[in-house]
């Protein structure tokens, strides 16, 4: 800020300037009748007062900074002058305040002419935001937000410290619980006004907020000492005589260790958890404190006992009628008003940590979900310190140093934990309720977050890109013009189609060439291969820029026609083409496209009425693929099989295309996040997804779909509306999946037990009928379950949990005649990888 002049009267230019100042106020009246802040005024509404100002000052301005500096105090003193005077008489809610908002508009304009200090405004504005109640204060940022882009638009440089001081001062005096919504307009305002590149918007040190911390009671409110360990002694007599006198407490509670699974029949000791809970919030606002051995060892135990607690307190909910979530809105009266209040009244800014409060905090369900969201963030850094991703930013130049850690490496041991503390992380996420939606808004933020860390890893350079030279956006108007303009028709229109065949003569030769293949026929595929080759190695040699912006359009037209045609028989590899000059994929044989043209030219099955996609669900080693074989092998060229994507390896004797189409992770990220996917998942680091495009051209091509999933993928296709047939395949029994699978060789012993466990909760599902499931078909014989599959797609009457309603008998089935499955067509699908 420079000097200004203090006694305005005793200078005659500051007088001047100020009397200049007051008619052009007065001239505002006039060209803004209103009393609002909108219309902005206009610098064509002051050309009079610019042109008068200069001969204000005895020598006009020559350019040096003497001069200029003089000239932006005198209009500076003459400006806080007549500021001072409208707002020590005149309240903000006054018609009569407009006068201030024209003066800050008078002054924006000498601001972009130059004529005064660019930050003049803005210091106006930090006062009059200093003198003005919060209220006062929402109508001056109302004036701001107006004026955004015209006021930031020209020498931001001066003013951004400025607007950043004030924006600051105004948000220590908001209150973040009462004024949350007035906090986010000043954060927008700041977020809008400074270049996303900017350094005072970044955090480029990567400081974190450790003034934040959240206090709670180091001591019971009893006076009783915490116990240090988790573990909670329930087998006492007292605690069993509190238990039999006071059974609700006793049922809300459950003793668990952080290394076990919590029993639900336990009770919680909320003394004990309480520190533990609370202690967290330390590591999740100072992620650094983690470096140190003890204190990360600490970070997992709590972890651990607070996940075990969250899991069991669900699960105690889930078994009880009488939940808090259903007393919010009683089922006579469902109110979407309502329920739209209810989700939007559970945020705080701030936890309360009374030890009174903390059972039912822990009860809340979004309560929970926020600890598990602070929970992944903290995770998410964790796995930046893994050796893996630590390569990838080998490979930046200039890295920032402040936020990389390169002397910080997670070790084996630690990372494993890391991925295993995730993974039920979002298995709980999950579960709950609208739990995969949830889950994939929370997914795609932390995905994104991981561009905006590696971007400050690499120094943040700048995004922005040069604007355009006048000199290109003429040339680029007038070849847009040469292209518009009409030009006169040719006799013979390039690339027209010949009409002689419109000639008198005999209509009988006349019909014949036009039943001619080559008229209707589409091209061979490799045809186009052949000329984009040879347009490639034109380009090579060409001379001119115009040759080879010629060579170039002969390109793109004949790739263009080639995904034509690829599209009805090679969809699925359009997955694999990142750019459009490099479309080799499409090109390549398919391995199973013989065996598939030979099936299709033999006797064709029998089309069932009901169209929809099929989908075969179940545990490993039950004998879904072996069903799905049985089925195309039948009805041939009636259904096709969906083939899912991966990003993991091809195993030994997988064919790429026919067992799985194998992408890298950029790619399947990419299908992802374009919504591509009817379900997806990810087991172990390796993500697994079914293209809802590959079903789609089934379809189009007048097949059913049929597809492989496992129950998480059935759950997760149901929750996007997927509208198809789902069938469960279950084992006679959970020891028939170990005996195949461990016969098989090919799964993990940890995968195996996975599988039982899966086929457990199959069959109690199936026992209590709380699936979703059109039919159930148990594993016992192949023959038997393959006719009850064959009829319930041909024959649309109601079968019930495996059952036929007319007969009551039970579907069964098996994957072989010998009663043994065939496990080995199953150990490849993601579930049992």
């Amino acid at each position: 800020m420079p000097s200004a002049i203090t006694d305005g009267h005793s200078v005659p230019q500051v007088t001047a300037v100020g009397d200049l100042l007051s008619e052009a106020l007065d001239h505002a009246r006039i060209v803004k009748p209103t009393s609002s802040i909108e219309p902005a005024l206009n610098k064509s509404d002051f050309e009079s007062l610019l042109a008068r100002l200069v001969p204000v000052f005895t020598s006009a301005p020559t350019g040096q900074a003497a001069d200029r500096a003089r000239q932006y105090a005198v209009i500076e003193t003459a400006a806080r002058d007549l500021f001072s005077n409208l707002i020590a008489g005149t309240p903000i809610g006054s018609p009569e305040f407009v006068q201030v908002w024209n003066l800050f508009d008078i002054l924006s304009i000498l601001s972009d002419n130059e004529q005064c200090d660019a930050a003049l405004l803005f210091w106006l504005v930090e006062e009059l935001l200093d003198s003005q109640t919060i209220e006062g204060c929402r109508t001056v940022f109302d004036f701001l937000e107006s004026r955004r882009d015209r006021i930031t638009a020209k020498n931001f440089q001066p003013k951004k410290l400025v607007i950043l001081r004030a924006c600051n001062e105004l948000l220590r005096r908001l209150s973040r619980a009462e004024d949350t919504a007035f906090c986010g307009r000043v954060f927008i305002f700041m977020f809008q006004s400074f270049p996303l590149h900017d350094r005072s918007s970044v955090n480029l040190r990567g400081e974190y907020h450790a003034e934040n911390v959240t206090t709670f009671e180091e001591a019971p409110a009893n006076g009783e000492d915490i116990p240090d360990k988790m573990e909670v002694d329930i087998d006492s007599e007292a605690d069993k005589a509190k238990d039999e006198k006071d059974p609700k407490s006793a049922a809300k509670a459950v003793s668990f260790d952080a290394k076990n699974k919590p029993a639900p029949d336990k009770p919680v000791d909320m003394s004990a958890l309480y520190p533990v809970f609370w202690s967290l919030q330390h590591f999740f606002s100072q992620p650094m404190t983690l470096f140190d051995g003890a204190q990360f060892t600490k970070f997992k135990k709590g972890m651990d006992a607070t996940l075990s607690a969250f899991e069991t307190v669900d699960k105690l909910q889930k078994t009880s009628k009488t939940t808090d979530e259903t007393k919010i809105v009683p089922q006579k009266r469902k109110s979407p008003e309502a329920a739209e209040e209810r989700d939007g009244s559970n945020y705080n800014p701030k936890y309360l940590t009374s030890r009174d409060l903390f059972e039912l905090e822990i009860s809340d369900l979004y309560f929970r979900r926020h600890i598990l969201i602070q929970a992944l963030i903290i995770i998410e850094f964790l796995l930046s310190l893994t050796p893996l991703a630590k390569s990838k930013l080998a490979s930046i130049k200039q890295p920032n140093k402040a936020v990389v850690y390169n002397e910080h490496v997670l070790s084996d041991e630690d990372a494993k934990w890391t991925r295993a503390i995730k993974e039920r992380i979002t298995s709980y996420l999950q579960a709950g309720p609208d739990g995969y939606f949830f889950f994939r808004i929370v997914d795609s933020v932390l995905s994104r977050d991981k561009g905006w860390a590696f971007w400050k890893a690499e120094s943040c350079p700048t995004i922005e890109k040069p604007a355009v030279a006048p000199a290109e956006y003429s040339e680029a108007m007038a070849s847009a013009r040469r292209l518009a303009t009409n030009k006169r028709l040719r006799p013979t229109p390039m690339g027209s189609m010949s009409l002689d065949f419109l000639k008198g003569e005999d209509s009988a030769s006349a019909l014949e060439r036009l039943k001619d293949p080559a008229r209707w026929k589409l091209p061979d595929l490799q045809v186009f291969k052949e000329k984009i080759a040879a347009d490639d190695l034109d380009m090579d040699f060409a001379n001119t820029e115009k040759e080879k912006g010629r060579l170039i359009d002969s390109k793109a037209s004949k790739t263009w026609r080639a995904l034509r045609i690829a599209r009805g028989s090679r969809l699925a590899a359009f997955d694999k083409i990142e750019d459009w000059q490099n479309i080799e994929a499409i090109f390549q044989e398919q391995p199973d496209s013989e065996d598939e043209a030979e099936k299709d030219e033999g006797p064709k099955g029998r089309r069932p009425e009901d169209q929809r996609p099929i989908v075969l669900s179940g545990s490993a080693g039950v004998g879904r693929s072996t069903l799905a074989g049985m089925l195309l092998d039948k009805q041939n060229g009636v259904f096709g099989k969906v083939v899912q994507h991966t990003t993991r390896s091809p195993q030994e004797g997988e064919v790429d295309g026919r067992d799985y189409h194998f992408v890298d992770a950029k790619t399947f990220n990419t299908i992802r996040d374009g919504d591509y996917f009817l379900e997806f998942r990810t087991r172990e680091e390796v993500s697994y997804g079914t293209s809802r495009k590959a079903a789609d051209a089934l379809a189009e091509s007048e097949k059913i779909p049929l597809i492989i999933l496992d129950r998480e993928g059935c759950e997760m296709a149901k929750d996007n509306g997927y509208s198809a047939r789902f069938i469960l395949i279950t084992p006679p029994s959970p020891d028939d999946v170990v005996s195949r699978l461990t016969k098989d060789g090919k799964l993990s012993e940890d995968s195996i037990q996975e599988a039982k466990q899966n086929a457990i909760a199959d069959l109690e599902q199936s026992k209590n009928g709380e699936h979703s499931y059109d039919i159930t078909i148990t594993n016992d014989d192949v023959e038997k379950a393959y006719e009850s599959l064959e009829r319930f797609i041909y024959d649309t009457s109601p079968k019930t949990n495996g059952g036929n309603e007319s007969t009551g008998e039970d579907v069964a089935m098996d994957d072989t005649p010998s009663g043994e499955a065939n496990p080995a067509k199953e150990t490849n699908e993601p579930a049992e990888a």
